[in-house]
Protein backbone atom coordinates (compact mmCIF):
# COMPACT_ATOMS: atom_id res chain seq x y z
CA UNK A 1 0.00 0.00 0.00
CA UNK A 2 1.59 3.25 -1.10
CA UNK A 3 1.11 6.98 -1.50
CA UNK A 4 -1.55 6.35 -4.14
CA UNK A 5 -4.07 5.18 -1.49
CA UNK A 6 -4.09 8.55 0.29
CA UNK A 7 -4.14 10.55 -2.98
CA UNK A 8 -6.77 8.27 -4.52
CA UNK A 9 -9.01 8.72 -1.48
CA UNK A 10 -8.95 12.50 -1.85
CA UNK A 11 -9.48 12.27 -5.61
CA UNK A 12 -12.45 9.94 -5.25
CA UNK A 13 -14.20 12.15 -2.73
CA UNK A 14 -13.50 15.27 -4.79
CA UNK A 15 -14.85 13.57 -7.86
CA UNK A 16 -18.08 12.74 -6.07
CA UNK A 17 -18.82 16.27 -4.96
CA UNK A 18 -17.06 18.39 -7.56
CA UNK A 19 -17.19 18.87 -11.35
CA UNK A 20 -18.26 15.81 -13.25
CA UNK A 21 -20.33 14.41 -10.41
CA UNK A 22 -23.14 14.06 -12.92
CA UNK A 23 -21.12 11.37 -14.65
CA UNK A 24 -21.31 9.23 -11.53
CA UNK A 25 -25.10 9.31 -11.58
CA UNK A 26 -25.22 8.85 -15.36
CA UNK A 27 -22.96 5.82 -15.06
CA UNK A 28 -25.10 4.40 -12.25
CA UNK A 29 -28.26 5.00 -14.30
CA UNK A 30 -26.66 3.28 -17.30
CA UNK A 31 -25.62 0.27 -15.22
CA UNK A 32 -29.09 -0.01 -13.72
CA UNK A 33 -30.65 0.09 -17.20
CA UNK A 34 -28.17 -2.51 -18.44
CA UNK A 35 -28.94 -4.73 -15.45
CA UNK A 36 -32.67 -4.50 -16.08
CA UNK A 37 -32.17 -5.40 -19.75
CA UNK A 38 -30.00 -8.40 -18.84
CA UNK A 39 -32.56 -9.59 -16.31
CA UNK A 40 -35.36 -9.23 -18.88
CA UNK A 41 -33.46 -11.25 -21.49
CA UNK A 42 -32.67 -13.96 -18.93
CA UNK A 43 -36.34 -14.31 -17.95
CA UNK A 44 -37.37 -14.27 -21.62
CA UNK A 45 -34.94 -17.07 -22.53
CA UNK A 46 -36.00 -19.17 -19.54
CA UNK A 47 -39.64 -18.75 -20.56
CA UNK A 48 -38.86 -19.94 -24.11
CA UNK A 49 -36.89 -22.92 -22.77
CA UNK A 50 -39.77 -23.88 -20.49
CA UNK A 51 -42.20 -23.61 -23.41
CA UNK A 52 -40.05 -25.87 -25.59
CA UNK A 53 -39.72 -28.48 -22.83
CA UNK A 54 -43.46 -28.37 -22.26
CA UNK A 55 -44.01 -28.90 -25.98
CA UNK A 56 -41.97 -32.11 -25.74
CA UNK A 57 -44.52 -33.47 -23.24
CA UNK A 58 -42.39 -33.48 -20.04
CA UNK A 59 -44.54 -31.85 -17.37
CA UNK A 60 -42.13 -32.84 -14.58
CA UNK A 61 -39.26 -31.10 -16.37
CA UNK A 62 -41.34 -27.95 -16.67
CA UNK A 63 -41.97 -27.94 -12.92
CA UNK A 64 -38.30 -28.47 -12.14
CA UNK A 65 -37.35 -25.65 -14.47
CA UNK A 66 -39.69 -23.14 -12.84
CA UNK A 67 -38.49 -24.14 -9.37
CA UNK A 68 -34.86 -23.65 -10.41
CA UNK A 69 -35.71 -20.23 -11.84
CA UNK A 70 -37.37 -19.21 -8.59
CA UNK A 71 -34.39 -20.39 -6.55
CA UNK A 72 -31.99 -18.49 -8.80
CA UNK A 73 -33.89 -15.23 -8.63
CA UNK A 74 -34.66 -15.39 -4.91
CA UNK A 75 -31.61 -17.16 -3.48
CA UNK A 76 -28.83 -16.37 -5.95
CA UNK A 77 -28.12 -12.92 -4.59
CA UNK A 78 -27.80 -14.21 -1.03
CA UNK A 79 -25.37 -16.94 -2.06
CA UNK A 80 -23.30 -14.47 -4.09
CA UNK A 81 -23.01 -12.31 -1.00
CA UNK A 82 -21.92 -15.26 1.12
CA UNK A 83 -25.32 -15.97 2.63
CA UNK A 84 -25.66 -19.55 1.34
CA UNK A 85 -25.22 -21.89 4.30
CA UNK A 86 -23.38 -24.77 2.58
CA UNK A 87 -21.10 -22.53 0.53
CA UNK A 88 -20.20 -20.41 3.56
CA UNK A 89 -19.41 -23.52 5.59
CA UNK A 90 -17.00 -24.80 2.95
CA UNK A 91 -15.24 -21.41 3.00
CA UNK A 92 -14.59 -21.46 6.75
CA UNK A 93 -17.96 -21.24 8.49
CA UNK A 94 -21.07 -19.11 8.66
CA UNK A 95 -20.61 -15.55 7.44
CA UNK A 96 -19.99 -12.83 10.02
CA UNK A 97 -20.77 -9.37 8.65
CA UNK A 98 -18.43 -6.69 9.99
CA UNK A 99 -18.87 -2.96 9.45
CA UNK A 100 -15.71 -0.90 9.06
CA UNK A 101 -14.70 2.65 8.15
CA UNK A 102 -12.53 2.01 5.08
CA UNK A 103 -9.90 3.26 4.30
CA UNK A 104 -8.11 3.67 7.62
CA UNK A 105 -4.63 2.20 7.10
CA UNK A 106 -3.00 0.22 8.59
CA UNK A 107 -6.18 -1.16 10.19
CA UNK A 108 -8.45 -1.51 7.16
CA UNK A 109 -8.01 -0.49 3.54
CA UNK A 110 -8.12 -1.85 -0.01
CA UNK A 111 -10.86 -2.66 -2.49
CA UNK A 112 -14.17 -4.45 -1.85
CA UNK A 113 -13.62 -8.17 -1.81
CA UNK A 114 -9.93 -7.81 -0.99
CA UNK A 115 -9.81 -5.62 2.13
CA UNK A 116 -6.70 -5.97 4.24
CA UNK A 117 -5.12 -4.51 7.36
CA UNK A 118 -4.59 -5.33 11.03
CA UNK A 119 -8.29 -5.38 11.90
CA UNK A 120 -9.11 -7.55 8.88
CA UNK A 121 -6.37 -10.08 9.61
CA UNK A 122 -7.15 -10.23 13.32
CA UNK A 123 -10.85 -10.75 12.70
CA UNK A 124 -9.99 -13.52 10.24
CA UNK A 125 -7.90 -15.16 12.98
CA UNK A 126 -10.74 -14.81 15.48
CA UNK A 127 -13.13 -16.22 12.89
CA UNK A 128 -10.96 -19.31 12.55
CA UNK A 129 -11.26 -19.89 16.29
CA UNK A 130 -15.05 -19.58 16.43
CA UNK A 131 -15.98 -21.11 13.07
CA UNK A 132 -17.18 -17.90 11.39
CA UNK A 133 -16.05 -16.31 8.13
CA UNK A 134 -15.79 -12.49 8.44
CA UNK A 135 -17.09 -10.33 5.61
CA UNK A 136 -16.09 -6.67 5.91
CA UNK A 137 -18.59 -4.03 4.79
CA UNK A 138 -17.56 -0.42 4.17
CA UNK A 139 -19.38 2.09 6.36
CA UNK A 140 -19.02 5.64 7.65
CA UNK A 141 -17.44 6.01 11.08
CA UNK A 142 -19.86 8.80 11.89
CA UNK A 143 -22.84 6.41 11.66
CA UNK A 144 -21.20 3.02 12.16
CA UNK A 145 -22.37 2.44 15.75
CA UNK A 146 -25.93 3.37 14.91
CA UNK A 147 -25.74 1.07 11.88
CA UNK A 148 -24.70 -1.98 13.92
CA UNK A 149 -27.33 -1.16 16.55
CA UNK A 150 -29.93 -1.21 13.77
CA UNK A 151 -28.69 -4.57 12.48
CA UNK A 152 -27.02 -3.50 9.23
CA UNK A 153 -24.16 -5.80 10.18
CA UNK A 154 -23.36 -8.04 13.14
CA UNK A 155 -20.24 -6.33 14.42
CA UNK A 156 -18.00 -3.30 14.01
CA UNK A 157 -14.23 -3.64 13.82
CA UNK A 158 -12.83 -0.29 12.84
CA UNK A 159 -10.05 0.88 15.18
CA UNK A 160 -12.90 1.97 17.46
CA UNK A 161 -11.99 3.30 20.88
CA UNK A 162 -14.10 1.99 23.75
CA UNK A 163 -15.80 5.01 25.36
CA UNK A 164 -18.64 5.46 27.85
CA UNK A 165 -20.56 7.51 25.31
CA UNK A 166 -20.41 4.77 22.69
CA UNK A 167 -21.30 2.11 25.25
CA UNK A 168 -24.68 3.81 25.60
CA UNK A 169 -25.43 2.68 22.04
CA UNK A 170 -23.46 -0.56 21.60
CA UNK A 171 -21.71 -3.27 23.58
CA UNK A 172 -17.95 -3.73 23.23
CA UNK A 173 -15.75 -6.78 23.25
CA UNK A 174 -12.66 -7.06 25.39
CA UNK A 175 -9.90 -4.66 24.29
CA UNK A 176 -7.78 -5.85 21.37
CA UNK A 177 -5.45 -2.86 20.82
CA UNK A 178 -3.82 -0.12 22.91
CA UNK A 179 -3.66 3.30 21.27
CA UNK A 180 -3.06 7.01 21.71
CA UNK A 181 -3.44 10.16 19.61
CA UNK A 182 -0.88 12.01 17.51
CA UNK A 183 -0.58 15.47 16.00
CA UNK A 184 0.60 15.46 12.39
CA UNK A 185 2.00 18.64 10.83
CA UNK A 186 3.99 19.77 7.81
CA UNK A 187 7.74 19.25 8.09
CA UNK A 188 9.39 22.26 9.71
CA UNK A 189 6.13 23.51 11.22
CA UNK A 190 6.30 25.68 14.33
CA UNK A 191 3.63 23.45 15.87
CA UNK A 192 5.31 21.12 18.36
CA UNK A 193 2.36 19.95 20.44
CA UNK A 194 -1.20 20.50 21.65
CA UNK A 195 -0.39 23.88 23.16
CA UNK A 196 0.71 25.19 19.77
CA UNK A 197 -2.65 24.42 18.14
CA UNK A 198 -4.21 27.51 19.69
CA UNK A 199 -5.45 29.80 16.93
CA UNK A 200 -4.62 27.27 14.18
CA UNK A 201 -6.78 25.45 11.62
CA UNK A 202 -6.87 21.83 12.74
CA UNK A 203 -8.40 18.74 11.11
CA UNK A 204 -9.72 15.48 12.56
CA UNK A 205 -12.02 12.71 11.41
CA UNK A 206 -15.72 12.96 12.18
CA UNK A 207 -16.94 10.92 15.12
CA UNK A 208 -13.47 10.08 16.44
CA UNK A 209 -11.70 10.54 19.76
CA UNK A 210 -9.21 12.71 17.87
CA UNK A 211 -11.98 15.18 17.14
CA UNK A 212 -13.05 15.11 20.79
CA UNK A 213 -9.47 15.74 21.91
CA UNK A 214 -9.34 18.73 19.58
CA UNK A 215 -12.57 20.14 21.01
CA UNK A 216 -11.38 19.69 24.60
CA UNK A 217 -7.76 20.80 24.41
CA UNK A 218 -6.69 22.28 21.08
CA UNK A 219 -8.18 25.80 21.37
CA UNK A 220 -8.00 25.90 17.59
CA UNK A 221 -9.28 28.83 15.58
CA UNK A 222 -11.14 26.25 13.51
CA UNK A 223 -11.54 22.51 13.99
CA UNK A 224 -12.52 20.95 10.68
CA UNK A 225 -14.12 17.48 10.69
CA UNK A 226 -13.40 15.25 7.68
CA UNK A 227 -15.31 12.08 6.71
CA UNK A 228 -12.15 9.95 6.49
CA UNK A 229 -8.72 9.99 8.11
CA UNK A 230 -6.78 9.94 4.81
CA UNK A 231 -8.84 12.91 3.61
CA UNK A 232 -7.74 14.93 6.63
CA UNK A 233 -4.11 13.98 5.95
CA UNK A 234 -4.49 15.08 2.33
CA UNK A 235 -5.88 18.41 3.51
CA UNK A 236 -2.67 18.87 5.51
CA UNK A 237 -0.60 17.97 2.44
CA UNK A 238 -2.57 20.50 0.40
CA UNK A 239 -1.98 23.22 2.99
CA UNK A 240 -5.65 23.85 3.76
CA UNK A 241 -5.17 22.87 7.42
CA UNK A 242 -2.16 23.29 9.70
CA UNK A 243 -2.39 20.10 11.75
CA UNK A 244 -4.27 16.81 12.00
CA UNK A 245 -5.22 15.00 15.20
CA UNK A 246 -5.49 11.29 14.47
CA UNK A 247 -4.80 7.86 15.98
CA UNK A 248 -1.07 7.35 16.41
CA UNK A 249 -0.74 4.15 14.31
CA UNK A 250 -2.47 5.90 11.41
CA UNK A 251 -0.21 8.93 11.82
CA UNK A 252 2.86 6.69 11.75
CA UNK A 253 1.65 4.95 8.59
CA UNK A 254 0.98 8.27 6.88
CA UNK A 255 4.38 9.75 7.71
CA UNK A 256 6.10 6.58 6.51
CA UNK A 257 4.45 6.76 3.12
CA UNK A 258 4.04 10.49 2.47
CA UNK A 259 6.80 13.05 2.24
CA UNK A 260 6.57 16.51 3.76
CA UNK A 261 4.70 15.62 6.95
CA UNK A 262 5.80 14.56 10.42
CA UNK A 263 4.46 13.77 13.88
CA UNK A 264 4.77 16.79 16.15
CA UNK A 265 3.61 15.07 19.34
CA UNK A 266 2.13 11.81 20.58
CA UNK A 267 -0.59 12.41 23.13
CA UNK A 268 -1.13 9.69 25.74
CA UNK A 269 -4.86 9.08 25.98
CA UNK A 270 -4.88 5.48 27.29
CA UNK A 271 -7.31 4.36 24.61
CA UNK A 272 -8.24 0.77 23.89
CA UNK A 273 -9.94 -0.49 20.74
CA UNK A 274 -12.85 -2.90 20.92
CA UNK A 275 -15.22 -4.73 18.59
CA UNK A 276 -18.76 -3.32 18.82
CA UNK A 277 -22.09 -5.17 18.76
CA UNK A 278 -25.75 -4.30 19.01
CA UNK A 279 -27.08 -4.38 22.56
CA UNK A 280 -28.31 -7.86 23.34
CA UNK A 281 -25.84 -9.70 21.07
CA UNK A 282 -24.52 -11.50 24.13
CA UNK A 283 -23.80 -14.88 22.55
CA UNK A 284 -21.81 -13.45 19.64
CA UNK A 285 -19.93 -11.05 21.92
CA UNK A 286 -18.89 -13.91 24.19
CA UNK A 287 -17.78 -16.00 21.20
CA UNK A 288 -15.65 -13.13 19.90
CA UNK A 289 -14.11 -12.57 23.33
CA UNK A 290 -13.15 -16.24 23.59
CA UNK A 291 -11.80 -16.20 20.05
CA UNK A 292 -9.71 -13.11 20.78
CA UNK A 293 -8.21 -14.66 23.92
CA UNK A 294 -7.37 -17.83 21.99
CA UNK A 295 -5.48 -15.84 19.33
CA UNK A 296 -3.42 -14.23 22.08
CA UNK A 297 -2.71 -17.61 23.69
CA UNK A 298 -1.79 -19.46 20.50
CA UNK A 299 0.39 -16.71 19.02
CA UNK A 300 -1.87 -15.72 16.12
CA UNK A 301 -2.39 -12.26 17.60
CA UNK A 302 1.36 -11.65 17.83
CA UNK A 303 1.84 -12.83 14.25
CA UNK A 304 -0.77 -10.40 12.92
CA UNK A 305 0.53 -7.55 15.08
CA UNK A 306 4.13 -8.01 13.95
CA UNK A 307 3.02 -8.16 10.31
CA UNK A 308 1.44 -4.70 10.45
CA UNK A 309 3.47 -2.85 13.09
CA UNK A 310 6.88 -4.53 12.67
CA UNK A 311 7.37 -5.06 16.38
CA UNK A 312 6.22 -7.38 19.13
CA UNK A 313 2.81 -6.55 20.60
CA UNK A 314 2.64 -5.01 24.09
CA UNK A 315 1.00 -8.14 25.49
CA UNK A 316 1.48 -7.31 29.20
CA UNK A 317 -0.38 -4.02 28.75
CA UNK A 318 -3.07 -5.61 26.60
CA UNK A 319 -3.61 -8.50 29.01
CA UNK A 320 -3.87 -6.02 31.87
CA UNK A 321 -6.51 -4.05 29.96
CA UNK A 322 -8.41 -7.28 29.26
CA UNK A 323 -8.40 -8.28 32.94
CA UNK A 324 -9.64 -4.81 33.93
CA UNK A 325 -12.45 -5.05 31.38
CA UNK A 326 -13.44 -8.53 32.60
CA UNK A 327 -13.60 -7.32 36.20
CA UNK A 328 -16.16 -4.62 35.41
Amino acid sequence: MGVSLWIKTLGTISGMVGPGSGNVWERRQYLMSKTRLTAFLAVFLVAIASFVVAGCGSSSSTTTGSETTAETSEGGGEEAAGGGGEEAASGGGEKLTVGSDIPYPPFEFGKPGSYTGFDVDLMDAIGEEIGREPEFIKSSFETIFRDVAQGKFEAVMSAATITEEREKVVSFSLPYYLSEQAIVVAEGSSIKGLADLKGKIVAAQQGTTGLELGKEKAEAAELRPYPEGPTAINALKAGTVEAVIIDDPVAVKATEELSGIEIAEKVETDETYGIAFAKGSTELLEQINEGLKKTIENGKYAKVYEKWFHEAPPLPGLEKAIKEAESK
